[in-house]
């Protein structure tokens, strides 16, 4: 590892993920000591590429353009799963989207980086492989999703073991106020309206799913080895997740709904430095931010997909939560581009998990195959992947 300054890599830095981390650390690197070794963009990185050309910066794409100024430019994305692309970096970011960020996280940790990781497929999937490789090669996971942010925080201090539950909350998405007859019809650009959060577009659809929150939970299994854990529907996402303890107390963790606020603190904890959160001056912040909030049950007759996650939460198989991760992601393309309705969605994902369920997964680089074989099963019985 490097002296004085730590080296940063931000993988899917034009993502909404990876510009909330640009952005804390134009504030705070410095100040820090941290500084950007390395940015990746599968097709965005001309943009990194001539934003940085002034600095040392190694930019890896798929994108072809000529090189100029001091920074690097790698083309190929591959690399990023390579354990030897990450020996001189101190912390490793992933806010890569999709299973495509799975061996990324084990190539950092196995050079021994930190890793900030807002993938959650690399838990969901491979988890409990990805954690033990972590406590093996001592080095932390830091979660950057809100709702595990707050978990971590909460365990702070806390002995292994003294958890008897975990609850995340949800906003209930897009149609969380709509009715199973209007959701049925509803197409891709009202799922995209998130009443709470900006996000990219696949994680907006999987919150109107609820998909979102049912891998999170698996996600929160797999993080902090807690079995019991659930879901309440909040739509005001002040409170991020409350964590109950066998002693019969309780903790919780509320913030303004704002990714910058949990990738802050991924970046700066034990710190905590003062976010600039437009819009927010009149967020109460004391107890009067508890007046009038709403906790309700999820509905899993209007989303299916969150009783789907469940089940296989229960079951407790990396295989089958990388099917799982598949076939969601083979699903939301095809309602992106019209080839399937809202609830065709859960539908395609139920067939993937009975026609595939109960492999076992012995090695992370296999998840590479499974995705393929899921999504080759679904194009060829559902068609229209990848269509725009």
């Amino acid at each position: 590892m490097s002296c004085g300054r730590k080296r940063v890599a931000i993988l899917g830095a034009s993502g909404s993920i990876g510009g909330s981390v640009l952005d804390v650390l134009s504030r705070y690197g410095e100040e820090l000591g941290l500084e950007i070794a390395v940015l990746s963009a599968r097709s965005n990185g001309r943009t990194l590429y001539e934003k940085f050309a002034d600095k040392n910066v190694t930019v890896v794409s798929d994108d072809i353009f000529g090189a100029h100024g001091k920074a690097v430019h790698v083309r190929g994305t591959e690399i990023l799963a390579r354990p030897e692309f990450y020996e001189d970096i101190d912390l490793v970011v992933n806010g890569i989207g999709g299973l495509g960020g799975v061996m990324p996280s084990f190539a950092a940790i196995e050079a021994g980086a930190a890793l900030v990781t807002a993938n959650k497929e690399s838990i969901v999937s491979a988890g409990k492989m990805l954690t033990e490789r972590a406590a093996m090669k001592g080095v932390p996971i830091i979660p950057v999703d809100s709702e595990h942010s707050a978990v971590f925080q909460c365990l702070l201090g806390e002995r292994k073991g003294s958890v008897a539950k975990i609850i995340l909350t949800a906003s209930g998405g897009a149609f969380r106020d709509k009715s199973a007859a209007e959701i049925s019809g509803a197409k891709a650009a009202e799922a995209l309206k998130h009443p709470n959060w900006k996000m990219g577009v696949k994680v907006t659809v999987d919150s109107a799913t609820l998909m979102n929150k049912g891998l999170e939970v698996i996600e929160a299994q797999r993080l902090f080895g807690v079995s019991d854990v659930d879901v309440v529907i909040h739509r005001e996402s002040v409170i991020h997740a409350l964590v109950q303890f066998k002693d019969g107390t309780s903790k919780l963790c509320m913030s303004p709904p704002d990714m910058r606020i949990p990738i802050q603190y991924a970046l700066t904890a034990p710190e905590r430095k003062e976010v600039s959160i437009s819009g927010t001056d009149a967020v109460p912040k004391g107890f009067e931010a508890l007046s009038g909030l709403t906790f309700t049950e999820p509905d899993l007759e209007r989303f299916p997909c969150l009783g789907i996650a469940l089940e296989v939460s229960r079951r407790d198989s990396e295989y089958d939560g990388a099917v799982l991760c598949a076939a969601d992601e083979a699903a939301v393309s095809l309602y992106l581009c019209g080839a399937t309705g809202f609830y065709g969605i859960n539908e395609v994902v139920s067939d993937a998990l009975e026609r595939f369920s109960g492999g076992k997964l012995s090695a992370p680089d296999e998840i590479e195959s499974i995705e393929r074989e899921v999504g080759e099963y679904i194009l060829e019985k559902y068609g229209g992947i990848g269509c725009s």
